[in-house]
């Protein structure tokens, strides 16, 4: 149960009293729809929804967890408001319900939330800005909260609990953490809806066919409004809005895939990595037979210190990845006898002749610097390595970062690299995003926005960008100008507005 001071600051951001009811329904009454939450919805709430909405709110009464990857303006938040309001009422629950922003949680899904209640005269309570209260039910209501407040509720338990997560593909990984850690009995429920944008992150690992959850999709091809030719739903999508999708970015394009189909595209709307390059990628290295005699490893490290980022070292044999090492919070030296631990392993060795050696390629940026210096002094073959640094083509990257990334993005394109079948490196490298300067070179997103994003630096695919760092000399089958043409294709795409 939370703590005393936990309430009285949830008691403090109710805000203004938005509706109360005095005069409805004893609360037993609604223990009739306790299994029936599609007619709790037409009954009381007097609400009408679709086929897939029906199917949403079945797989919420049978299943503990439930994720609906949606296109725009299917109803994904209407459900959500209204199946909490069944849940609050019909099995006396606990929701908690968050999003990555305080507008899409108050302005939209508690803004549903208003409407279902305020048209249900039935229903007895008292309607805040961020909570909804029943009379004489402690332990029951609705309260509302952006995802980056979740912690406050770590730790919240109350007999059937329901978490809501809107816009669940922007919600922070500490979030779900806190959430998920919330709803652990067996009548709790978590519903996890979202546009999906990107594929990676929790909102992707839960949707996906294997994972442990019930999944549901809703694509604008299958609304009422598509299939009959005709305004069903107001607000719904519409054949003008699929047109303009078409013609704007083509239905080959992340928009129109992830936000008309409702399905995760390949990559994100800006991403510079498909998912399907890494799963291809991950295929070949479950075929690789182990190092050529005589072939020499590349070994790549970026350093990390105290606190979440991890230390990874990537060990690259030719154009395979071959494994991964991280761990966390050691401070320089440790992280020194780590490395040498794993240099041991695979038969680098310090000496006077360097050369002769496998090649350690070190982030020297920042503490990194140690971890260089350190290794080379041990007599080993060190090359520091400086993402800010001028790019080798300087007319084409904005830095080495954006030109190392590049490489990797053509090496998985052509099928020529191997990478480990590791969730939290493909996660970082689907992730990232980029735009082109108005010069036209390739730029990276800061690595503080795509931390702010995934909610960690992108310390494995850092690492991998290294070890792959001293193949930049190698000529490409591909000209470099074609590939960033591909990539580019959907930002330079003919627009249909019509200018004036």
């Amino acid at each position: 149960m939370t703590s005393g001071a936990t309430l009285r600051q949830l008691e403090r951001d109710l805000g203004d009293l938005l509706e109360r009811h005095d005069t409805g329904r004893d609360l037993r009454h609604f223990e009739q729809y306790r299994d029936r939450p599609v007619a709790f919805i037409r009954e009381i709430l007097k609400g009408e929804p679709w086929e897939r909405q029906e199917q949403i709110a079945e797989a919420v009464r049978d299943s503990p967890l439930v994720a609906v990857r949606s296109c725009n303006a299917a109803g994904k938040d209407w459900i959500a408001a209204h199946l909490a309001l069944w849940r609050v009422y019909a099995r006396r629950g606990l929701v908690l319900l968050t999003g990555p922003t305080e507008r899409q949680v108050v302005e939209v899904c508690m803004s549903e939330v208003a409407r279902a209640f305020r048209g249900a005269s039935e229903l007895p309570g008292e309607l805040y800005r961020t909570t909804l209260r029943l009379p004489h039910e402690a332990r029951a209501g609705v309260l509302a909260f952006t995802s980056t407040e979740a912690s406050r509720l770590t730790g919240f338990h109350a007999p059937r609990v329901m978490a809501v997560v809107t816009e669940a593909q922007g919600v922070e990984e500490y979030a779900w953490e806190g959430l998920l850690a919330c709803a652990t009995g067996p009548e709790d429920r978590v519903l996890a809806v979202g546009n999906p944008l990107v594929p990676s992150g929790r909102f992707f690992a839960v949707s996906r066919p294997q994972s442990d959850w019930r999944t549901l999709h809703a694509s604008a091809l299958d609304h009422p409004n598509l299939r009959e030719g005709r305004t069903v739903i107001p607000g719904g999508p519409s054949q003008a809005f699929i047109d303009r999708m078409r013609a704007e970015y083509g239905e080959a394009s992340p928009v129109y895939v992830a936000r008309v189909l409702g399905e995760f595209p390949d990559q994100g709307e800006q991403g510079l990595f498909r998912r399907s390059w890494l799963e291809e990628a991950a295929r070949r290295w479950k075929l690789w037979e182990g190092p050529r005699v005589g072939e020499e490893p590349v070994v790549a490290v970026d350093p990390a210190r105290y606190g979440p980022d991890e230390t990874v070292v990537a060990v690259r044999y030719g154009d395979v990845v071959s494994e991964l090492v991280a761990w966390r919070r050691t401070d320089l030296m440790e992280t020194v006898e780590r490395v040498q631990a794993v240099l041991e392993r695979l038969g680098v060795t310090a000496g006077e002749e360097p050369s002769a050696q496998g090649i350690v390629v070190v982030d020297e940026v920042g503490l990194g610097a140690g971890v260089a210096d350190r290794l080379r002094e041990l007599g080993y073959n060190v090359s520091g390595f400086n993402g800010g640094q001028r790019a080798q083509a300087s007319g084409r990257f904005a830095n080495s970062r954006a030109e190392t990334y590049w490489k990797l993005r053509e090496l998985l394109e052509h099928g020529t690299v191997a990478l480990p079948p590791d969730e939290t490196l493909f996660d970082e490298l689907v992730a990232l995003q980029w735009r082109p300067t108005p010069e036209g070179r390739v730029r990276l997103e800061a690595k503080d926005d795509l931390h702010g994003r995934i909610g960690r630096s992108p310390d494995r695919a850092d690492a991998v960008t290294m070890a792959l760092s001293p193949l930049l000399h190698e000529a490409l089958d591909v000209p470099l100008d074609a590939g960033f043409a591909a990539v580019n294709a959907t930002f330079w795409r003919p627009s249909p507005w019509r200018v004036r």
